[in-house]
């Protein structure tokens, strides 16, 4: 059996809180997202180091906002030209609140997604979601995705350079999930455990890493840089590395609070054939170009990412051929997939 759980390849994050886990709808306001960089001030010495740690207070609840923008655009070119072109814009509204901190400095985290709002479009069809609107059973089913994230709280835990350890305590969502689908009777321990890994992997983390990015344990200053590379993992016919890199742009002045201003950058390398066959179509692939580029306010103070954007595009081109009954048959698809995520903290 498998689960689908729906969450596109760059998307990316996050609040409120309710009575009775009870689906609240917020106003629009609160989905209203910022796009542009965070007015700062010069402090007095651009210059000094410092360090950069998360540190959450107790009893404190930090809330995040998180859109994902992409705008996917496909042809495909065989006896017929088709044309695809989806956009997709979804915002998340977290709380997160440290709940403990060990011997290690190790936090851990209660993470709860309060509201989600999605519109898209593909092809000029318009989907629309929004959590505590949609009331029609179906509909919600169709939606399980998002519908199972909301008020199911989670936990994570995180070193203070921003590592995340653990995503845990996300039974409740797996549980909802196969509750909107109709299939929790059906579905064996194993089954379930293996849907649990997937939202976790697929849909929590990849939230999650736009909020908590690792950062240098040594102090730093202007122009400083640093990397991070992560493990390798399966992109089309490819296997990916993608390195993380970082640097200091300046120090800065929030209201009272010091700034870090940090430049975003991703190294994308892909190995592998630039060929392969499957169910007698032969594919042939020029490696994907890919391009990244981000900013982020680290507030030294508050000991928290205050706001971050980071844009991705990837470049995709291969052909396709196989054998027809009216002889060699040919056609060939061009992608062009941008992505945008913000994330800011509201207070």
């Amino acid at each position: 059996m498998k689960y689908v759980f729906g969450f596109i390849i760059f998307s990316m994050l996050i609040f409120g809180c309710s009575k009775k886990n009870e689906q609240v709808p917020v106003t629009a306001a609160s989905f209203a997202f910022d796009s542009t960089d965070i007015k700062t001030t010069p402090v007095s010495n651009p210059n000094e180091s410092f360090s950069i740690r998360y540190n959450f207070e107790k009893g404190k609840n930090y809330n995040y906002r998180l859109t994902s923008l992409s705008d996917d655009n496909q042809t495909i070119k065989a006896d017929t030209t088709i044309l695809q072109h989806v956009t997709q814009n979804v915002t998340y509204l977290m709380t997160l609140s440290l709940s403990n901190v060990d011997k290690d400095t190790v936090m851990e985290m209660a993470c709860n997604i309060t509201s989600i709002k999605l519109d898209a479009n593909a092809n000029g069809k318009k989907i629309s979601y929004q959590s505590g609107l949609t009331k029609d059973s179906t509909e919600r089913a169709q939606f399980a995705e998002y519908e199972a994230l909301i008020q199911n709280p989670f936990s994570i835990r995180i070193t203070k350079y921003g590592e995340i350890l653990e995503v845990f305590r996300a039974d409740k969502i797996v549980t909802k999930f196969l509750e909107l689908k109709g299939t929790p009777a059906t579905v064996t321990s194993e089954e379930k455990d293996a849907l649990r890994k997937s939202i976790i992997e697929g849909a929590l983390k990849p939230l999650l890493v736009q909020i908590f990015r690792q950062v240098p344990q040594n102090q730093v200053a202007k122009d400083s840089s640093w990397s991070f590379t992560q493990p390798p993992s399966q992109f089309l016919i490819y296997q990916l590395q993608n390195t993380n890199a970082y640097k200091v742009l300046s120090l800065d002045k929030f209201n009272n609070d010091k700034l870090a201003v940090i430049d975003a950058g991703l190294k994308s390398v892909l190995t592998g054939k630039d060929e392969i066959t499957n169910r007698g179509v032969n594919y042939k692939f020029k490696k994907p170009v890919t391009s990244a580029s981000g900013k982020i306010f680290f507030n030294l103070t508050k000991g928290c990412i205050q706001k971050s954007k980071t844009n991705t595009l990837i470049n995709i081109y291969y052909t396709m051929e196989m054998k027809g009954p009216k002889g060699t048959e040919k056609g060939n698809k061009t992608e062009a997939i941008k992505s945008s995520n913000i994330v800011e903290l509201v207070d």
